[in-house]
Formats: structure tokens, C-alpha cells, sequence
């Protein structure tokens, strides 16, 4: 398990703001509105998120988790607030307040943390810990961290890991991306109980409904399930910066946190330089199937 992010605080110590805020997110999981609307996982969750338009002015947005038969369509409660708030006009984002009553002290999910990243990677993060309104205290910058190892550069690489990059700078080619135009591709090395190997490949297809489009990481880790393997072992994908906050988008490493809680990762640069880095670094503190 990773260590939790942020500094724990006790409701009593917050601000006045920031006590605000925190019942805020609490309300919004509790309202009885938010039990029938998490009826598929029973794990309500509620979020407030302190945000500024750009006449200066500041309101609080909350929202909580809203689920659907067809699991897709659900909802987290972060992005919930956090759409609210952007259709309101208010995109600068300064405090946001996360509280699962089921499991207090979860943190976002990584499609939630892409959002929040998009409207303020500079907020604090207040997640609620227990049922006295504890938190820990940190920033949203840091759900989404860059790789910190050091960049191998493709003639000091060994014969396999220049096979890998060699393959996934390919496979970008065949990416369908008219709308993102960022064309990504992906490899997941993955195992089955057997104990048998496979590489499986994604590359990233672009949907004129830009929220059915597919990243190449996912597509190529669920290609793997499908096939029935499940055990992650190595992630290598293309990236624009190899030390960039948020290299991997974050719904991806949602994927791959499904299939355990630490997965190598190789990301791989357009001049085919790589750094190696893990899901633990760029997914700290995660949610995962544990929490439900």
C-alpha cells in the first residue's frame, strides 16, 4: 500500500473556508439523494470544490456520485462538482473537498484527478478521513506527479527494450486521432495463471463524440483481459514529455490500477528516449477495487 498524500488536520484546525467546504462534501455524500444514486456500488461520495470566474469572484460547487445501470455513464462525485462549477463559469480552481462515507479517506479516481488537474493542478486537496471531518491536506498536483527516474537514451538501451520502442513508435502511426491530434500508442506486457506472457498492443482512436474515443494504454490492457491475462507486468507507451506532470492520462492508470497496485511503466519519448518509472509514482495514495 502507498502511503496517503497530504498532512493530516483536524477539522477544528481548518479555516473557516476550509471547515465550510469540507461539510460541503460530507452533505453532499450523506443527502439521501447520493444512497440511491450509488445503488450499483453503495459507496457514496460527496465533493465541494472552491472555484473562481474570472471577475474574481468565488463560489462553492458540490456534487455527489451519480451511477447508472450502464457503468460508464455513471458519474464520480468530483466531476460532478467539478462540471457544475465550469458550466457556471467558474474554472479557476482553489480548495476541492473529497468524502467517501462508505471508506473515509479515499482518494480521486484517476479520471477524476484528470479533471481536476485540467481546472486547478495548483488547489488544495482536502480528503476526509474520518467521520469527524479529519483530513489530510494536500495539493492536486501531486494525484498526478511526473516520473522522476532518469532518461535512457535509445543507444544505451538493451536489444529488447529497443525492440519495445521500435514497435510502439509504429504502432503510433495507426492512431485514429483527427479530432485529439495527438497520436499515442501503447504496449502491455501482461501474463495469465499459467504463467504464459503476451505483449498486447492499443493505439488511440478518436470518436466525433469526443468522450467514446479510446487512449491506446486502455485498449491495449483490455485487449489483455479479454485474452485472459490479467497479471500486469510492464506498461510502455509514448509520451510528449518523459518528465511532464501527468505524462499518462489518467483514466489509463485507473486501468492498469485494476490489475494491482504497482505495474512497471516505460515511457517512451517521440526522439525514442525512455525513463522507467512505476503506477505507484504516477498514481500515488490510488483508489482501487479494495475500497468497495
Amino acid at each position: 500500500m502507498t502511503e496517503p498524500l497530504g498532512i493530516f488536520a483536524k477539522f477544528a484546525d481548518l479555516t473557516e473556508q476550509e471547515q465550510e467546504i469540507v461539510r460541503r462534501a460530507c452533505e453532499a455524500a450523506d443527502q439521501g439523494a447520493a444512497h440511491e444514486l450509488s445503488y450499483k456500488s453503495n459507496f457514496p461520495v460527496g465533493s465541494a470544490i472552491l472555484a473562481r470566474n474570472r471577475a474574481g469572484e468565488s463560489r462553492i460547487f458540490a456534487g455527489c456520485n451519480v451511477e447508472n445501470e450502464w457503468m460508464p455513464a455513471g458519474i464520480c462525485a468530483e466531476r460532478n462538482a467539478a462540471t457544475t462549477a465550469a458550466y457556471e463559469g467558474y474554472k479557476c480552481f482553489q480548495i476541492v473537498s473529497v468524502f467517501c462515507r462508505k471508506f473515509p479517506g479515499g482518494s480521486p479516481c484517476g479520471m477524476c484527478r484528470q479533471v481536476l488537474f485540467q481546472f486547478g493542478r495548483e488547489s488544495a486537496l482536502l480528503a476526509v478521513v474520518d467521520h469527524d471531518k479529519s483530513v489530510r491536506k494536500s495539493r492536486v498536483e501531486e494525484l498526478l506527479p511526473a516520473a522522476q527516474g532518469l532518461v535512457v537514451q535509445y543507444k544505451d538501451m538493451s536489444l529488447t527494450e529497443r525492440k519495445l520502442v521500435n514497435r510502439v513508435q509504429e504502432l503510433k502511426r495507426r492512431s485514429h486521432v483527427p479530432y485529439s491530434k495527438a497520436p499515442r500508442a501503447a504496449l502491455f506486457l501482461a501474463a495469465n495463471h499459467n504463467g504464459q506472457r503476451k505483449i498486447f498492443a492499443g493505439v488511440s482512436d478518436d470518436n466525433a463524440s469526443y468522450g467514446a474515443s479510446a487512449l491506446a494504454e486502455a485498449v491495449a490492457m483490455r485487449a489483455a483481459r479479454c485474452a485472459g491475462f490479467g497479471t500486469a507486468i510492464e506498461l510502455v507507451t509514448m509520451v510528449v514529455d518523459l518528465h511532464a506532470l501527468n505524462p499518462v492520462e489518467g483514466e489509463c492508470l485507473q486501468v492498469l490500477r485494476e490489475f494491482g497496485e504497482n505495474t512497471a511503466i516505460t515511457l517512451v519519448s517521440s526522439e525514442n528516449a525512455s525513463v522507467k518509472t512505476s503506477l505507484e509514482e504516477l498514481l500515488p495514495d490510488s483508489f482501487g477495487p479494495e475500497a468497495l
